[in-house]
């Protein structure tokens, strides 16, 4: 599904974010990717978006190689890789219906799609009772929620989401944390950067970590200390 071949990305200014990394995660895996700021865990994402691309080696995602990928072929790719952030990037104007529905309009969804996917996706998210509201009128965890939805409505095979937790309270952050399990359930590739070692340490799924851009520690059921 996803594999790094000795893969190093070298910011201006000669810092390492990732220093000759090399992992393979399977379709199906939830994976946890810690370490502390700057150690490269965002980087590790969006090398797999191509919002970035290395100096040296390969990203492979659903078996291409997505480092010698023709720009025209990028917004394809990420069709196919949903993407959770820690600030919810939702659209101020739209209601939740609407920032769902978005995702699938600039993709060219017909309508007759839509009109099923949004509102089944919002069922599974919990917030059938928010459809009308906006991102004003909801709270922290709702916001997220959205932003899951938005992320997953198209059915991408590979889910990366960057410190979804980071701006909520540790009890919204179960809800959140059981909603993507489900997601990896249904068979969806998970991969989350995260700095929450509580959240790690209780889910106890395979660990990547990361310090100064080198993979340090790939641990099945592993821990964060």
């Amino acid at each position: 599904m996803i594999l790094f071949e000795d893969v190093t990305k070298t910011y201006k200014g000669g810092t390492a974010a990732l220093n000759h990394v090399s992992c393979e995660i399977g379709r199906g895996e939830f994976v946890f990717i810690v370490g502390p700021s700057g150690s490269g865990k965002s980087t590790f994402l969006r090398l797999m978006t191509r919002e970035e691309t290395p100096e040296t080696g390969e990203v492979h995602v659903g078996g291409k190689n997505v480092v010698g990928l023709s720009m025209s072929r990028v917004p394809h790719l990420r069709r196919d890789i949903g993407c959770i952030f820690q600030d919810f990037k939702l659209l101020p104007n739209k209601t939740v219906t609407q920032n769902v529905e978005f995702a699938l309009e600039v993709i060219g969804r017909p309508r007759s799609v839509i009109r099923t996917q949004v509102p089944a996706i919002l069922d599974l998210v919990g917030l059938s009772h928010k459809v009308r509201s906006y991102p004003s009128e909801l709270s922290g965890g709702e916001r997220q929620r959205v932003s899951i939805a938005r992320a997953f409505v198209n059915k991408p095979p590979v889910l990366l989401a960057d410190e979804p937790t980071g701006n909520l309270d540790p009890a919204t952050s179960v809800g959140i944390m059981q909603l993507l399990m489900r997601i990896n359930q249904i068979g969806t590739t998970v991969i989350m950067a995260t700095h929450d070692k509580g959240i790690v340490n209780q889910m106890k799924r395979r660990v990547l970590e990361l310090e100064d851009g080198k993979l340090v520690r790939d641990q099945e059921r592993g821990v964060y200390e």
